[in-house]
């Protein structure tokens, strides 16, 4: 059953041979192409899909859209810069963002978290010290898809999905990312819609062979009139999920559309845009397996009893829905969806040249996003610590001499009563004794994401005219961006089985017979403690000037910019207390379960805050096959909902003294780079390779933490990193053959913190090194290719006491088009079935040689099969 998604294998394998540029004759005629407000170009499209490939890498002319003024072709920006072609993957789509984002060097995408997103997004050594993408923003045609990269159960990858409407992807790493963008200094990556340049589209549907997912892609663009033009696409799937489960975990569609009027004589356009996605996807945490030791060292692994990290999940026929208390203090039944955004969003884009030298460019997005975050949770554990006894629960003594059984639960103390048996609540052996080594205790999570609505506006005018013996470029602009973040949580305590394949919860009863679990739930809202039976009715307001100016003279490009930012948090936040009792029945038969509600004194945050960031770079071209560039840049990170009911704010909603001193982060780089480009061997070569270094002083708040062993369990993070390394790029052409290459040397390190025994260490789950390389080949009927995707050993977490090898997994399409239009697809994902892991993880010792590791583990091998109609 261990199958891999669809478009993972060609998410690899087609986005790393994309081509390095788009020659300048394939340019759109968009006026848009040359602005910095998320407007794209249109690849020239090919019947002769090997002529397609062809297109040369070379000629890299193409304008940069993406955290520019968009007056520079990439070859002449000095910025670290990488596009990604759709034609590159005009036959498959990827299965979450994650996976789009590994082909970019110097990220460190976590795209193990599955289709649903919850991935936690890393740049250029810097770690990711909460969850989701701190340092790193997602946009969609130049507008951030939230705020912040990393909303608690909100990260900026739920409310985006990559599919046939993306006519490329553009990242640019560090360096100007810091000011003509707000709350992404680490890097940028804009999704760039197609819109209708040319008539034409497509439509697809794929399988899942040996798992359940079916999918259907469509897209459709053309002009209407000589002025006005249309593109629509979007795609609908369901199935059980990259894990094969049982019922439909996996379903959902988007739908995208623009319409574009030009004005006269090529001065610019006016374009409307529009995005539905609804869709319930599946998410990843962690998944159990055997690691071998080697001293210090972790050296290989094996399925986990019962749980194969590679096909196993935590989503159960047996457990579809689970209860929680809601916000009104009444009993409700949530439903096991995964992941489920729903977004519906409206848009424009205007682009007009008042003169041969002045333009304006405005984007404006509003968008509609609510959803809910509800799944299961995996912990594995032999032990059950005395719980404190709930109020109204009478007292709980665990003798010394009783002992505890293998699993740690018969023996233990839980909601006042001292675990006598377990039993399974569900499932083909409901009520019969639980007998297995080990218990899954961490929460069931329902986040109900009331209101998350976004409003995103970007005004910019630009003036170019000649001075000093050279062109000398201005802009000026202004970013207005407001998000809403209007939650409830509920994390619940319970117990199930250990399983891969359909767990049960666990019921538990007391010596005396009580039962003291309802399916397995142990109490409402009360696993993480008082701090996560949360109600938070937040809006924060990002308002930024941004000034730019440029020199060109010959060979040298000189560019300075600087960004003001300032940042309002409003609101209120509310945390738990002992709530009542709640006698239900569920299970095996009627528990009484106690509860933390959202009833602590409210929180209230009113303040403001504004900091400045500044970006100043310089290129030489010393011809039109080489350049080198440098650049220097400071970038401000504002901390967010990440730092409510932390002891940050006043009683009248100002920020304290700790709050004052840490609610902005500052990552400090410097970059130097070359650029070449070429002929070689009869095909052509380009190569871009970027050494960087990078700085940071991180404050922020986990909660999760505060449950761990000393000295380990503070929440407040304050740690200083630096790092630096080497990106490189290649890519090489030869007919019908191409090779991509991409690779991230990095050195790491953590330079001070508030944990003294962590500086000098590296950050846990950083590689030192990371690369992806893709041959392929294409003759026209028939196309083929493999990818191989790894990386170096990791620290397992900031105290080094571990290391984790590395792993590479490899991945391989094979096309055939037999007759004009129609292509036949298969690929496969982890070919050799490897069972391994990106990143850190938690490990719990069972011997000197073996030990249980945790972590979500890529995905094992699946195999999908698909036919595409071109028309």
């Amino acid at each position: 059953m261990r199958n891999v998604a669809l478009q993972s294998c060609v998410s690899v394998i087609a986005l790393t041979t994309a081509c390095w540029a788009l020659p300048a004759a394939a340019q759109a005629t968009d006026p848009a192409a040359a602005t910095a407000t998320g407007a794209t170009t249109t690849a020239a499209q090919s019947a002769d899909p090997v002529a397609a490939q062809a297109e040369t890498d070379a000629g890299a002319e193409d304008i940069v859209v993406t955290a520019t003024t968009g007056e520079r072709s990439r070859f002449r920006s000095s910025i670290s810069v990488s596009q990604v072609s759709q034609e590159a993957i005009s036959n498959f789509t990827p299965r979450s963002e994650a996976e789009v984002l590994r082909n970019i060097p110097g990220l460190q995408p976590s795209d193990t978290a599955g289709p649903g997103g919850n991935a936690n997004i890393g740049v250029r050594g810097i770690p990711v010290s909460t969850g989701g993408s701190e340092y790193v923003a997602l946009q969609e045609d130049g507008l951030p898809v939230t705020l912040f990269g990393d909303i608690n159960f909100g990260n900026n990858d739920y409310w985006i999905r990559f599919d046939q409407n993306v006519e490329r992807v553009e990242a640019v790493r560090g360096g100007s990312a810091s000011t003509f963008t707000s709350q992404a200094p680490g890097a940028v990556i804009n999704y760039l819609s197609k819109t209708g340049d040319r008539a034409g589209g497509s439509v697809a549907f794929s399988k899942g062979v040996g798992y359940r997912e079916n999918r259907v892609d469509f897209d459709y663009g053309a002009p209407i009139s000589d002025t006005l033009r249309f593109h629509v696409g979007g795609y609908a799937r369901n199935g059980g999920g990259l894990t094969n489960e049982r019922f439909n975990i996996l379903r959902g569609y988007q739908i995208k559309a623009n319409v574009t009027k030009d004005f006269a004589d090529n001065r610019g356009y006016i374009r409307l845009n529009f995005k539905r996605l609804d869709e319930q996807a599946p998410t990843n945490t962690a998944t159990p397996s055997i690691a071998t030791l080697d001293g210090n060292k972790v050296t290989d692994f094996d399925p986990f009893p019962n749980f194969d990290g590679r096909d196993g999940s935590t989503y159960s026929t047996n457990a579809r829905s689970f209860q929680f208390v809601d916000r009104d203090g009444k009993v409700k039944n949530a439903q096991v969806q995964g992941i489920h955004p729903r977004i519906t969003a409206i848009g424009g884009q205007f682009h007009y040249a008042l003169t041969d030298a002045i333009t304006i460019d405005d984007s404006m997005r509003y968008s509609d996003m609510s959803g809910n975050f509800t799944t299961q949770f995996l912990n594995v554990t032999n032990r059950v610590n005395t719980n404190p006894v709930p109020t109204g629960f009478s007292s709980c003594f665990v003798p010394a001499s009783s002992g505890f059984s293998a699993n740690g639960v018969v023996g233990s103390c839980v909601n006042g009563g001292v675990v006598g048996s377990v039993r399974y609540a569900a499932g083909p052996n409901k009520g019969q004794v639980y007998t297995g080594a080990y218990v899954n205790n961490n929460p069931n999570i329902n986040t109900r994401m009331r209101n998350m609505n976004s409003f995103a506006n970007n005004l910019s005018v630009a003036g170019k005219f000649d001075a000093l013996g050279g062109k000398v470029s201005t802009s000026a602009g202004w970013f207005h961006m407001s998000q809403n973040i209007v939650q409830d949580w509920h994390v619940n305590r319970q117990f199930s089985e250990v399983n891969g394949e359909n767990a049960s919860p666990l019921e538990l009863f007391s010596t005396t017979g009580t039962q003291l679990t309802a399916a397995g739930q142990a109490g409402f809202n009360d696993n993480w403690g008082s701090c996560c039976a949360r109600s938070v009715d937040l809006t924060y307001t990002d308002d930024a000037g941004v000034l730019s100016a440029g020199y060109e003279r010959g060979g040298l490009n000189l560019d300075a910019s600087v960004r003001f930012d300032s940042v309002k948090g409003k609101g209120t936040a509310i945390g738990g207390v002992a709530g009542p009792n709640y006698t239900v029945t569920a299970g095996l038969g009627t528990a009484t379960l106690p509860s933390l509600i959202a009833g602590a004194a409210v929180e209230n945050i009113d303040y403001s805050d504004n900091y400045v960031s500044w970006s100043f770079g310089a290129l030489y071209a010393f011809d039109n096959s080489t350049s080198v560039f440098a650049r220097a840049s400071r970038g401000g990170r504002f901390n967010a909902d990440r730092r409510v009911l932390s002891g940050n704010f006043n009683a009248d909603g100002s920020l304290n003294s700790q709050g004052k001193s840490t609610s902005v982060n500052f990552l400090n780089q410097q970059e130097i780079g070359l650029k070449q480009r070429g002929d070689l061997f009869a095909g052509n070569y380009s190569v871009e390779i970027t050494g960087f270094r990078s700085t940071l002083t991180e404050n922020n708040y986990d909660f999760t933490r505060i449950n761990n062993p000393a000295p380990n369990n503070d929440p407040n993070i304050s740690n200083g990193y630096r790092s630096y390394g080497v990106e490189f790029t290649g890519r090489f052409n030869l007919g019908g053959f191409r090779l991509a290459a991409d690779a991230t040397y990095i050195n790491s390190k953590i330079r001070d913190s508030a944990t003294a025994v962590l500086v000098g260490n590296r950050p846990g789950g950083i590689p030192r090194f990371i690369f992806l390389v893709s041959p392929s080949y294409d003759t026209g009927f028939l196309a083929g290719g493999l990818s191989f995707s790894g990386q170096s050993s990791v620290p397992l977490d900031d105290f080094n006491v571990y290391t984790v090898k590395g792993s590479t997994f490899v991945n391989g399409f094979l096309k055939v088009r037999p007759v004009d239009r129609v292509e036949l697809g298969l690929n496969a994902n982890n070919l050799f079935d490897k069972l391994g892991y990106r990143g850190g993880g938690s490990l719990i010792p069972l011997s000197s040689t073996s030990a249980i590791f945790q972590n979500s583990a890529v995905y094992g091998r699946t195999v999908t099969a698909s036919i595409r109609y071109t028309f």
